[in-house]
């Protein structure tokens, strides 16, 4: 996988998965069943360079960078973009990772309750490496074959032949993490057929989950709890952390503390151990030869964070760093060559990866009502809602941000001696309603087929941890949470699926080699039409003069959204929108803006023949797109740029596939 580089440069990828899985059920008495089950598995692999282990440092005395074989290879090297990047990518992210599951179900039937226990174990081993740039990244520009300081008639790879860097980063630590965590379930259900036309379902359970720490202690967190702030860095319990620190201790910023003396569990989070997830359900026939079904639930259902978010506790100080080093923009003769800029003694400022440490449950509540009826006995309709309601969903945010104003950035930090860093939060919310109505078609004579309509509705804060196509999910004043109230980037308020089978009625008095040839021919299709989503408009600038990180947004004059004669070259009305006030925020919203929608149809014709006992011939042809509609993405949406509002590319168009399978 060569992304963007030269030939000979980029990334290898593969994975290697081992399991075993073994289960025993044992019938205890005609009324009492256990079933006892084990898993294991075992992940491991990712990106590795195409050069690993070159030992190109030693041989042309670049100094600074990586000493471990691992990582070794060639650095990235840049030209302000006048050629393409070459060298090594500077990321390879890797795992070993480990588990094991223990499953322990009882089932009881009583009368006219089916009473359902059980216990599950989990034991994960999460082990991910990224040495980011540990081989070393180098930008050239103009600035040292220009003709005067100042001027721009050099040439970046005259300054790469020449051996003088504007700039040079390198990662000093690995990046790795040897993380654990263990979860302990338990749960209780009763299927209670309270009468003929009436079963009530109740359930309850509780999920302990550990927080991941890791096994030598090489996590750190930054805390702004206390004036001044402070790294926190995981410990045993009597304060002592890991030796691995030592190198880099001394590039703390700020002061530290072990978790112990913070008073913090070593997994750098506060646990919380309310997991009660409490759920209930009926349904209800109605009397009579009525053919109609009422269902109703309520639960709350819990949610476990990514643990790969967590990794972001294993690349602080004092145990990963990426080193910035930059010549000064006055400077009138190269102070550093290739070969010895990473060995100056600046490293550049100090920023992190963050987790709040008031850590809070993620939970959902949902709630559904359903009306089924039978049309005939192939047949059913069904009209149905859904609602939820999300809290404690992990979003970022950007931290140490200074408020609107003038004067240096850094000077105006509440932590002058950080830079901005993104953080994991715990308090992000969403809601959600929806009313689907649902007609289905069983197979019979040939014939099934299946189609809904969803009409829907979705809000929150933000719609993802990370950055998506829609918007960036990083609040513009980080100080106002509640101003980051809008229709999720995924709201698509109508949505349309229809899906159908059909056994082709040929060949049905033909005999031999021509009924071979007509008969047992099969169309099937799917066909989807949803209303395009709200993405956000951002500025390209730092109007509040806050620094990089928070997603500042424009003023709105008026509804960007054109009622008529949207095209690609103009999908929404950019005029509606104007640059604030200096030092100030923009007064638009989160995704106010409409994406175009997605109309999509495809299709298949296949046939399986049996040409002996044991061998069957399946041939197959799918046409995606079959109508060949323009299925636009989000246009551009950084405001006041080359291009604003203009949609710039779309998914695939008409494609056909072909394929021919025998099976013996």
């Amino acid at each position: 996988m060569n992304e963007s580089l030269i030939p000979g440069f980029g990334r290898l990828v593969a994975t290697e998965a081992s399991n075993v899985a073994l289960s025993y059920t044992r019938i205890v008495s005609p009324s009492v069943l256990n079933e006892f089950r084990f898993g294991w598995l075992s992940v491991t692999g990712g990106q590795a360079s195409e050069n690993a282990g070159a030992g190109f440092a030693l041989r042309a005395g670049l100094k600074g960078v990586t000493n471990d074989s691992k990582d070794a290879g060639y650095p990235q090297v840049s030209f302000a973009g006048l050629y393409s990047t070459i060298g090594d990518p500077t990321s390879f992210i890797s795992r070993r990772d480990a588990d094991f599951e223990l499953f322990d179900n009882v089932l009881i039937r009583r009368g006219g309750h089916t009473l359902k226990f059980g216990a599950y174990w989990f034991h994960f081993a999460f082990r991910p490496s990224n040495p980011d740039t540990a081989r070393g990244s180098f930008s050239y520009t103009n600035r040292w074959t220009s003709s005067a300081a100042g001027l721009t008639d050099g040439n970046a790879f005259a300054d790469f032949l020449l051996g003088y860097p504007t700039s040079a980063q390198v990662g000093l630590g690995r990046g790795d993490e040897d993380g654990r965590t263990n979860w302990l379930h338990f749960y209780a259900q009763d299927d209670w057929n309270a009468t003929q036309s009436l079963t009530i379902n109740v359930g309850l359970r509780y999920e302990l989950n550990q927080q991941m720490v890791d096994v030598n202690n090489r996590m750190s967190a930054i805390d702004l709890s206390v004036p001044g702030g402070r790294i926190v860095i995981a410990s045993d319990e009597r304060g002592s952390i890991s030796p691995t620190a030592a190198a880099l201790l001394p590039l703390l910023p700020i002061p530290y503390v072990s978790s112990a003396a913070a008073g913090w569990d070593r997994s750098l989070l506060r646990p919380n151990y309310n997991r009660f997830a409490p759920r209930i359900g009926l349904a209800w026939k109605a009397p009579g030869k009525s053919q109609t079904v009422v269902r109703a639930g309520f639960g709350i259902f819990l949610n476990q964070w990514a643990y790969s978010v967590q990794q972001a506790l294993a690349r602080n100080l004092p145990f990963f760093l990426v080193k910035s080093v930059n010549t000064a923009a006055d400077a009138r003769t190269p102070p550093f060559t290739t070969r010895n800029i990473l060995t100056a003694s600046e490293i550049g400022t100090v920023g992190g990866n963050n987790m709040d440490h008031d850590y809070r449950i993620e939970y959902n509540e949902a709630w559904s009502l359903s009306i089924q009826r039978l049309l005939s006995p192939v047949t059913l309709l069904e009209i149905s809602y859904l609602g939820s309601r999300t809290v404690g969903a992990d979003s970022s945010t950007v931290r140490n941000v200074p408020l609107p104003g003038p004067g240096p950035i850094g000077q105006r930090r509440p932590i002058p001696a950080l830079s901005a860093f993104n953080s994991i939060r715990w308090d992000g919310w969403s809601t959600y309603n929806a009313l689907t109505l649902k007609a289905e078609r069983r197979l019979a004579r040939g014939v099934s087929f299946a189609a809904n309509y969803t009409w829907s509705k979705s809000i929150d804060d933000a719609s993802d941890p990370g950055a998506t196509t829609f918007e960036s999910n990083l609040p513009q004043d980080v100080r106002n949470l509640p101003g980051e109230r809008a229709l999720s980037s995924f709201d698509h308020r109508h949505r349309f699926v229809a899906t159908f089978v059909y056994d082709l009625p040929f060949g049905s008095g033909l005999t031999g080699l021509r009924r071979k040839l007509v008969r047992g021919w099969q169309l099937s299709g799917i066909a989807t039409l949803q209303s395009g989503a709200p993405f956000t408009v951002n500025l390209g600038v730092d109007r509040a003069n806050i620094g990089s990180g928070p997603a500042q947004r424009p003023n709105l004059l008026h509804d960007p959204n054109l009622s008529g004669g949207r095209t690609p070259e103009r999908w929404f009305d950019t005029s509606a929108f104007s640059m604030p006030g200096q030092f100030s925020f923009g007064d638009a919203g989160r995704n106010i803006v409409f994406a175009p929608g997605f109309n999509d149809v495809d299709m298949s014709l296949q046939k399986e023949t049996q040409l002996r006992d044991a061998v069957k011939l399946k041939f197959r042809v799918e046409v995606f797109n079959v109508l060949n509609h323009p299925n636009f993405d989000v246009p551009n949406r950084v405001a006041f740029t080359a291009g604003f509002g203009r949609i710039l590319s779309a998914e695939p168009s008409r494609q056909v596939q072909l394929a021919l399978k025998l099976e013996f």
